[in-house]
């Protein structure tokens, strides 16, 4: 993957399809993760709703977002969903089932699902939403065939033009500030006004952020520690802290050193960085991902990347599990407790600390 392919760069291109050409981020050495066993925590640990809710919002009910305000006259009965699989885990993590998804194909399982939202779908016993695709941008055919009333496109790149075309077919809610840069809390409370369900969404965040301080002592003085997220795999360069990978780990208790703060602004969630300079990505951990073992093996033997000082070091986390990049960038409060178990070990271990 290039991070010129991004909307950022180029308007075309989806955010999934970024995560789906080829990495969506790539790394050099370190602990990878895999994907066995169970993962998620117990029942007790996940938030979300575990069966159907009911609105105690007055509809209808006004929801302003980046690309105008959208008022939903009644309760939706038929939600689809564009854009970042985290769409549809702020739907059904309110005990609301879509009728249509977009199908996850980086970092999917079997399903063209992710095994959070399979759980969410188990646990509300309801069936699997309708899926389709959108390598070539926004479905909007598949999206008119299903009938919805409401359109949530919280976490995509969706353009004015796309919005305009969307909302012909139903009350469409698209992303707080800008595409690809906001924080899942505001996403999910924006999902929350317009499923008329703002007390649960308010519970929901608060649930999760109480999951993620709590299992964040786990990293004991790892906390504080500073990180870049970064991508190698095509041209050299890092996350910046609006971007779901970064506000992550920023939420663990690690913190962005300042050749990123001062080098990228909030809105930008990608920069491209000279690879003559890249012993100037100084921080206590790197992290990345690679499309398997034999492509670390490479990375790591490059010598322009082997100047990044946490790569030297042998302290950079380095992911081949597709679905586990995924969960730590796509956050939603479905997705937080896989990440959770994924993305803690890997950073105690990277810093070379023993798992309690």
């Amino acid at each position: 993957m290039h991070a010129s392919s991004h909307p950022a760069h180029t308007q075309a291109v989806t955010r999934r399809r970024l995560l789906g050409s080829g990495l969506a981020l790539a790394s050099l050495m370190g602990l990878a993760a895999c994907s066995t066993g169970s993962r998620g925590g117990s029942e007790e640990t996940r938030p979300g709703a575990t069966a159907s809710s009911s609105p105690t919002d007055s509809f209808p009910v006004k929801v302003e977002h980046a690309l105008g305000t959208t008022t939903v006259d009644a309760e939706p009965q038929r939600v689809v969903t564009v854009g970042a699989s985290s769409n549809q885990d702020f739907v059904a993590a309110l005990g609301v089932m879509p009728v249509g998804i977009v199908t996850v194909a980086w970092g999917g399982n079997a399903n063209g699902s992710t095994d959070w939202f399979d759980e969410a779908v188990s646990r509300l016993g309801a069936q699997q939403p309708e899926q389709y695709d959108e390598s070539d941008g926004t479905n909007f055919s598949a999206v008119a065939e299903l009938r919805p009333d409401l359109i949530v496109a919280v976490n995509s790149g969706i353009t004015q033009e796309d919005y305009d075309r969307l909302a012909k077919i139903a009350p469409v809610v698209a992303y707080p500030t800008g595409p690809w840069v906001n924080a899942w809390q505001d996403q999910q409370r924006l999902v929350a006004q317009a499923l008329g369900r703002s007390e649960a969404g308010d519970t929901l965040v608060e649930d999760t952020e109480a999951l993620i301080a709590s299992r964040s002592e786990e990293l004991g003085d790892a906390k504080g520690k500073t990180f870049i997220y970064g991508d190698v795999s095509g041209n050299l360069g890092f996350y910046g802290p609006g971007d779901g990978r970064p506000r992550f780990y920023e939420e663990l208790g690690l913190t962005l050193p300042a050749v990123v703060t001062d080098n990228i602004s909030e809105d930008e969630f990608w920069r491209e960085w000279p690879q003559e300079r890249a012993d100037e990505l100084d921080s206590d951990l790197f992290i990345s991902a690679a499309e398997d073992d034999e492509a670390v093996q490479k990375f790591k033997e490059d010598p322009i990347l082997r100047a990044i000082p946490a790569v030297a070091k042998d302290q950079a986390i380095f992911f081949t599990n597709k679905q586990d990049v995924l969960a730590g960038s796509v956050t939603s409060p479905l997705s937080v407790p896989y990440a959770l178990d994924v993305h803690i070990p890997a950073i105690k271990g990277a810093l070379g600390m023993q798992s309690s």
